[in-house]
């Protein structure tokens, strides 16, 4: 981790992330199945859902000083790739935001159908 990246408040994953922890991931699940992961996360992690946009893909999460921006993208109907914004209320992160996105890839990991990492460059 570079210590511009251990101070941020904020951590964001992609496909072609420098980090491979903080790659897209892909499961073998649709879209309704995913949220229904993110509903059964909500008390285990603390954090309300505040929106979800069906159209867009996106789930707007509220939790304890954090705020999460999931994007869930269908590739097709049994794969689903799951992306993630995570912004710290302060000014610096020490690392926290990057640990919460590990956390929820963590969780999504046990939930759902696991299919790979970056699997769509």
């Amino acid at each position: 981790m570079s210590i511009s990246t251990f101070f941020s408040p904020t951590c964001e994953t992609r496909e072609l992330h420098a980090d491979a922890q903080l790659r897209t991931r892909y499961y073998r699940n649709n879209f309704k199945q995913c949220l229904e992961a993110v509903q059964t996360l909500q008390t285990m992690l603390s954090f309300q859902v505040q929106n979800v946009d069906e159209t867009h893909g996106e789930v707007y999460l509220l939790g304890n000083g954090y705020e999460v921006i999931l994007t869930i993208t269908q590739v097709n109907p049994i794969e689903t790739g799951i992306d993630m914004k995570i912004n710290l209320f302060g000014v610096i992160g020490f690392g926290k935001p990057k640990k919460k996105a590990i956390q929820f890839y963590q969780e999504f990991d046990r939930l759902l159908k696991f299919k790979g990492v970056a699997l769509h460059p």
